[in-house]
């Protein structure tokens, strides 16, 4: 998926996250949560950035699963002794690499969600990465998903 279809359905993500996990949180910081997922959604595609020699794009360095307990738990190290910032940070980076990888898996090419234990790439030959009808259905529909939770949530 293109980088905006991955920072708008990272924000719906993280929003689910705490109607899921902790549904009694302030709004007003679930919100804020999520603004901080929307900007973190493309830290996976970091490797692109990278020299080809050492990491190739969608390597199991930072498309599995392996990425998002590595993420989540040194968020958890660094920022669990300062609240309230742990409570924005942590789910915000969980949310955006885990929906990052998610929205790839959906893709041709998929994700090795299993490295390092397997390199074999898991895919629900959906679309292309670059499909525009695809891209667009996602932004649409976490649109529609943010604008609910705005105005029922």
């Amino acid at each position: 998926m293109k980088a905006l279809a991955h920072s708008v359905f990272a924000f719906i993500f993280c929003i689910a996250i705490f109607e899921l996990a902790i549904p009694e949180t302030n709004k007003v910081l679930v919100l804020l949560s999520s603004s901080i997922a929307l900007t973190l959604a493309s830290i996976p595609d970091l490797d692109e950035r990278m020299p080809k020699r050492l990491v190739h794009h969608r390597s199991g360095i930072s498309h599995s699963i392996f990425t998002i307990v590595v993420c989540a738990g040194v968020s958890y190290v660094l920022l669990s002794r300062y609240p309230p910032l742990d409570l924005l940070v942590i789910p915000a980076l969980t949310a955006a690499v885990a929906s990052h990888i998610l929205l790839d898996t959906l893709t041709k090419s998929g994700c090795p969600l299993l490295w390092p234990l397997s390199h074999r790439s898991f895919s629900v030959h959906l679309c292309k990465y670059d499909n525009p009808l695809a891209n667009a259905l996602v932004v649409l529909l976490s649109s529609l998903a943010i604008i609910t939770f705005i105005l029922y949530g």
